[in-house]
């Protein structure tokens, strides 16, 4: 009886642990965690935020579902690396810059702009953007010529090869120097969703509650089924303890 318990227990432990929720990342801005938020509801999976002083936010799904949450933002391409705009990229952090410190932020700071342009084209999950400026020699003739590459992985079902054209000359009038020509642009699709799922599988904005209902109802049952077998001991040990005073007033007797 009391192996059967301890059974039950393990059990009951094993299906609450699956239905808590796991933290999937960590540092988050709430802007982030509410994009990542919807980005999994798309896909049928139910996820929530919590604040952590001194950490940002955090992002929570059902332990379960934390494989399937990874691979469904890592499909659009979540969680963004954070950017930063000319401002902040220009911060003074010392009395003097140096002109080769100050092209350096310059074409950091092109790059990270144009990036975060690109990034809001309907369709676009990632964009890399790289940008070269020669120095040129003042007492030269010959101007070597400045040339940038873009890398941009867009959503499957959207066709962003009619926008080429619109991507290079949006690069190419962006930074000082730089012809259409001297663009290089690569676009690459990012893989199919995996809509192959066993049947009876729950997607939708209930999936969350409604694995919560099955893990309570095996819980209960589990429960009720301890409870058969610890009543149908405690009868047995009954009946025997009845069955031998009867045998021991039967002996007296005689």
């Amino acid at each position: 009886m009391k192996t059967l318990l301890r059974a039950c227990v393990v059990l009951a432990c094993a299906f609450l642990l699956a239905g808590c929720q796991q933290e999937l990342y960590m540092d988050l801005t709430e802007s982030s965690a509410n994009e990542m938020i919807a980005a999994l509801a798309n896909a049928g999976i139910s996820a929530s935020k919590s604040e952590v002083p001194d950490h940002g936010w955090e992002l929570l799904v059902d332990g379960s579902s934390v494989p399937t949450a990874l691979n469904a933002l890592k499909a659009v391409g979540l969680p963004r690396q954070p950017t930063q705009n000319l401002g902040e990229i220009f911060k003074k952090q010392g009395l003097v810059s140096t002109p080769a410190e100050e092209r350096i932020r310059y074409i950091y700071g092109a790059e990270q702009e144009l990036e975060r342009t690109l990034l809001d084209v309907n369709g676009v999950i990632v964009a890399h953007v790289h940008v070269v400026i020669p120095e040129n020699d003042p007492l030269s003739d010959k101007i070597k010529p400045s040339s940038a590459s873009v890398y941009v992985k867009y959503r499957p079902g959207i066709d962003l090869k009619m926008m080429a054209p619109m991507v290079k000359d949006l690069v190419a009038h962006s930074i000082e120097g730089l012809s259409y020509d001297n663009v290089s642009l690569f676009l690459q699709a990012a893989a199919p969703k995996e809509n192959d799922r066993p049947q009876g599988f729950q997607v939708g904005p209930f999936a969350g509650a409604l694995s919560l209902v099955a893990v309570l109802l095996v819980l209960s049952t589990i429960v009720a089924v301890a409870v058969f077998f610890l009543r149908r001991g405690q009868f047995k040990l009954m009946g025997r303890s009845a069955s031998g005073g009867v045998a021991q007033e039967q002996t007296h007797v005689g």
